[in-house]
């Protein structure tokens, strides 16, 4: 299995070991990657299927084409904010396609709370024995970007 993936953010792109949630950066949910947004537009990486949004619309789980399944987390800590600042564009069975829009947010409103940060992280869960995210670049990154790989 190798993957490119491509960032579903504008902004800095960091390894996700740097994560301000432990749980992320221990990579207790999946391996991937975040960025520090510059914008607070969404779009699909992937050609795929929706198959979760959070009723707090801070999280949606995308089933790509071959099987491999993503995981957006805009923020941490960012349910607590119950949804405001978030507009979701997509529902649970929604087929999309690498660069429809899933979602928008207010990258300001996340830094303004106390509780939480504006990382927005990509997470690749059930990747298989021996297979890891490896990012490809650094810096500044579009929308649909080729940041990085599973190798």
């Amino acid at each position: 299995m190798s993957l490119t993936l491509l960032s579903p953010f504008a902004g800095t792109i960091h390894p996700i070991e740097e994560a301000p949630d432990p749980v992320f950066a221990m990579k207790m949910l999946g391996d991937g990657f975040f960025v520090t947004p510059s914008s607070g537009d969404v779009v699909s990486p992937v050609d795929g299927e929706v198959t979760y949004v959070a009723p707090t619309k801070h999280g949606i789980r995308i089933t790509a084409q071959n099987g491999t399944k993503l995981t957006l987390h805009i923020g941490t800590e960012s349910g607590e904010l119950k949804g405001e600042g978030f507009s979701v564009f997509v529902e649970p069975g929604a087929k999309v396609n690498t660069g429809d829009k899933l979602l928008t947010f207010s990258p300001e409103l996340l830094r303004q709370n106390p509780k939480t940060t504006d990382a927005c992280i990509v997470l690749i869960e059930e990747l298989p024995e021996g297979k890891a995210v490896k990012l490809t670049t650094a810096g500044e990154v579009a929308p649909l970007a080729k940041v990085a790989e599973i190798i």
